[in-house]
């Protein structure tokens, strides 16, 4: 399923920190729209899906869960971001401009 959405450039978000644009509720906001390019955009658009599929509050919960128990595990916060499942699904994919054409439905954990 291709899909569009809008990105909205913000003040609230520190340029500073170690990331581009993040998705909330199928909206990307990013500190500076010119560093949103085609991989960074498919990546925040694979976020748009997952949340949708997961009905947004279920996925920020799942998000978060995995967050926590990747860096009780891993005492390291980069690279428990890096074990998020919604994370590795996106990062493995950001560079093909037609996965959500065929992306199947909860591919974050068919991806493990």
């Amino acid at each position: 399923m291709a899909m569009r959405t809008k990105v909205i450039q913000t003040g609230l978000i520190p340029r500073n920190w170690n990331f581009v644009a993040i998705t909330l509720f199928g909206l990307v906001f990013t500190a500076d729209r010119r560093r949103v390019d085609s991989r960074v955009l498919n990546h925040e658009l694979i976020h748009c899906s997952q949340q949708l599929e997961w009905l947004y509050i279920p996925f920020f919960i799942l998000y978060i869960g995995e967050w926590l128990w990747h860096l009780l595990r891993l005492r390291n916060s980069d690279k428990a971001y890096r074990a998020i499942s919604f994370e590795r699904e996106a990062y493995s994919h950001e560079g093909d401009p037609d996965y959500l054409k065929h992306r199947r439905r909860y591919a974050n954990y068919r991806h493990s």
